[in-house]
């Protein structure tokens, strides 16, 4: 055990003597860099270094005036200037040559300092580096080895570390008095570097002081080194000072728990950059404090904090403290960045929303870490209060750094990304989907800003991803579950305000020609109504058959709701200027309109379960809403858009669509509702008779009208389709109603058809007398 005591103390005294070895070896290697390039004052006639670049000055020559009389010069002097022209004529070639036999000693003496430029680098440079952080070790060694030992009592450590620290404040003030400024700046860093140290260790080790005192003596350190590196502009002095700082708490940790006071003294710190930061743009040490600080969180953390959330099921003793040290830290180290920009009003560089990014992205993992699996809901609101900053700080930059458009647009953007992780941690959603969503949101707008294709396609592949989780994760509920505010239809929600926001930004965007991001925009909208289509279909279907307690009526409210959602979205696909032009909305809004179509006609006979009154029913006019949609449908897209083939061709296929489905729906509510009567309130022995003759009747009377309307709307389509439909009814009466229906009945079905045939020939005829087909003749040719 003596043995190794003995080596400990021969280590620690070599580690001691390593920083004043170094120092001196620093110290020469400046003396013969100063050897190389003497600093003496030039001999007369010797010529600087700038004047080598520029030619040697033409002597002036008098004015001349016409033929070769120079101005107010007598005749005898002519001879006298040509002389003196020859000699300044040999001297500028004699400066010229002088000049060139200096350029070339000049690059030889450069040639022969680079030889040995690595040597006085190590010497100068690297020594030095090596010198300083081994003193800053050996006197952190020191204090703990005098700690573990009691070799030295408590002040009396704590006296040398603080009388080095100003020795070393001393020493380096009177290098650089002397023109040693490499080796003056390490110094008075350490110096520094010490002074924390030594008050780190009276309050935290020895408890000499109390931790206002500490707090003071803490700040007046901080403060002298930051006005030191300030007032004469020495970032290395900053630099080794925070460094030495920020080494103090590692080197001379003794393992206990106590955050208080460590998070105290790296706030301290944190304020002495920022007060660099509001006088001089060192990036450097931006960098340094936010890595310091954060490392040193890390390590308390990983050593105290996350096994104390392992061993206990409740809420851990230090998770105040955890939260709060957390969030004074997001608040500096978001405004150091750009403080000099804020002062200064000019522009970020990319260093700094790097370092606004990497703090945001650093907290939001402590909390989800401490927060997440226990508290989500308090995650949700502490999230809320990241996107909360990130903006407020964006009006700020907004109104102090009103060019700073980059700067602006990455605050939006982390704000944005903080609020869309805050709605569906809110909700307890699923996390990968609504990551995936938003990471394609922000790459989007990365992609447009900067122009970049593949970080566009990369958020394409986020947003398709986030997709295929939602469709991996169905069905979406497997029991009775809360109508709406749930989970898994909120994450849908999401995912499909992921892509409209992604739709507006492309819309709105200027970095894209209009053919280029026509097709986006479509798509994007079209996938948008169909994923929040789907997510509407697929809640209402599990909440009749998860919450409704009768299976029938359960099935019967489902194909009511999916009817009205088949009416709703074909016309958020038309409305506009909600919807893009294109052609992509509107094949999507006739596909939906017509699988509409054909499940209204199918699931209709199911709507029924009890008897009820004919046409003046809910379950009736919950149809009738669908084909007033497809009759807007046509209106909207009629609308501002009459010489366009295109949509008159959809116009028409949606109007064709609303007449053949009400039709088809009329007959099946009079058959119904003599079905039902006769199930459900009397039994009617000829209820078939009945719902055939009506069904005739209503047949005539559908047909009159389609022909009423067309000859008001002087629509051929339409008065074809009426005869179509009188062929069909002759068809039913004379082969389906002579065989089923019985005589009174058969009687009025001709009778209806009848009188309807020859009220539809008259007036054709009257029509015809009239000109109103010739004049329909002549429109026609006169349009073509």
């Amino acid at each position: 055990m003596e043995g190794l005591l003995v080596l400990l103390g021969l280590l620690a005294l070599a580690c001691i003597l390593c920083g004043p070895v170094a120092l001196v070896i620093s110290i020469i290697a400046l003396n013969k860099t100063r050897q190389v390039h003497p600093e003496a004052p030039r001999k007369a006639g010797e010529i600087a270094p700038k004047e080598l670049i520029q030619p040697p000055p033409l002597p002036e020559r008098p004015v001349q005036v016409s033929r070769g009389r120079e101005l107010g010069r007598p005749a005898g002097v002519e001879a006298v200037t040509a002389g003196t022209r020859r000699v300044d004529k040999k001297s500028g070639k004699e400066l010229l040559k002088a000049a060139a036999e200096r350029l070339e000693q000049d690059r030889r003496k450069v040639a022969d300092v680079g030889k040995v430029g690595l040597e006085q680098q190590i010497g100068t440079r690297w020594a030095l580096f090596a010198g300083i952080v081994t003193v800053i070790f050996a006197v952190g060694f020191f204090l703990k080895y005098a700690y573990d030992t009691n070799l030295i009592g408590p002040s009396g450590r704590v006296a040398i570390a603080a009388f080095s620290g100003l020795v070393a404040l001393g020493i380096g003030e009177i290098t650089r008095r002397r023109g040693y400024g490499t080796i003056a700046r390490a110094v008075t860093a350490l110096g520094f570097a010490i002074l924390y140290a030594a008050v780190f260790s009276a309050y935290r080790f020895y408890g000499l002081i109390g931790p206002t005192a500490a707090f003071v003596l803490a700040i007046c350190v901080t403060a002298a080194a930051m006005l030191y590196a300030v007032s004469l502009n020495e970032i290395v002095a900053a630099f080794l000072s925070l460094l030495g700082g920020y080494l103090t708490p590692v080197v001379i940790s003794t393992g206990e728990n106590v955050p208080m006071p460590l998070f105290s003294y790296v706030l301290v710190l944190g304020v002495g950059a920022m007060l660099c930061a509001y006088y001089r743009k060192w990036r450097a040490v931006d960098w340094l404090a936010f890595l310091g600080t954060f490392l040193l969180y890390t390590g308390w953390f990983e050593k105290f904090y996350r096994p104390a959330m392992r061993s206990v099921e409740e809420m851990p003793e230090q998770m105040p403290i955890a939260l709060a040290w957390l969030g004074i830290f997001f608040g500096l180290y978001l405004i150091l960045p750009i403080l000099h920009e804020l002062v200064r009003k000019v522009k970020a560089q990319k260093e700094d929303v790097c370092l606004v990014l990497a703090n945001a992205a650093i907290v939001f993992y402590y909390l989800w870490v401490i927060l997440y699996t226990q508290y989500r809901v308090q995650l949700a609101y502490c999230t809320l209060g990241l996107c909360a900053a990130h903006l407020v700080v964006m009006a700020l930059v907004a109104r102090r750094c009103k060019g700073d458009l980059e700067l602006r647009l990455a605050l939006l953007v982390i704000g944005l990304l903080f609020l869309t992780i805050a709605v569906p941690l809110y909700l307890r959603m699923y996390a990968v989907a609504i990551a995936w969503a938003a990471e394609g949101v922000v790459l989007v707008i990365i992609g447009l800003r900067y122009r970049s294709i593949w970080t566009q396609a990369g958020g394409a592949v986020a947003l398709l991803s986030s997709v295929g989780k939602l469709l991996h994760e169905l069905p979406m509920h497997t029991g009775a579950f809360s109508l709406v505010f749930n989970p898994a239809f909120g994450t849908w929600c999401f995912v499909a305000g992921a892509v409209l926001l992604c739709h507006i930004i492309y819309r709105r965007t200027t970095e894209l020609s209009e053919d280029q991001r026509g097709l986006i925009v479509e798509i994007l909208y079209g996938a948008t109504t169909l994923l929040q289509m789907a997510a509407a279909t697929m809640e209402w279907y599990g909440h009749c058959t998860y919450n409704v307690a009768e299976s029938a009526a359960g099935n019967r409210l489902f194909y009511k709701g999916a009817v009205i959602l088949f009416t709703v979205f074909p016309l958020v696909l038309l409305v506009r200027p909600m919807c893009p032009k294109g052609i992509v909305c509107r094949v999507l809004a006739m596909i939906l309109a017509g699988v509409g179509s054909i499940f209204t006609m199918l699931v209709f006979n199911e709507f029924y379960g009890s008897s009820f009154v004919a046409f003046a029913n809910v379950e009736f006019g919950i149809v009738l809403v669908f084909v007033a949609g497809l009759f807007a449908a046509t209106r909207l897209l009629r609308r501002g858009h009459e010489q366009d083939l295109h949509t008159r061709t959809f116009s028409m296929a949606f109007a064709l669509a609303g007449i053949f489905v009400l039709w088809v729906l009329l007959t099946e509510e009079i058959y119904l509702y003599w079905y039902c009567r006769n199930r459900f309130a009397e039994a009617i022995s000829n209820w078939r008779f009945l719902s055939h003759m009506y069904i005739s009747v209503m047949w005539a009377m559908y047909g009159a009208v389609l022909m009423a309307l067309g000859f008001w709307r002087k629509n051929r389509i339409l008065r074809f389709i009426s005869l179509g439909l009188f062929a069909l009814l002759l068809v039913k009466v004379f082969i389906l109603d002579t065989r089923t229906v019985k005589s009174v009945y058969r009687i009025a079905a001709f009778l209806a058809t009848g009188l309807t045939l020859v009220s539809v020939s008259y007036l054709y005829q009257f029509l015809k007398k009239k000109g109103f087909f010739d004049v329909m003749l002549s429109e026609k040719d006169a349009a073509e």
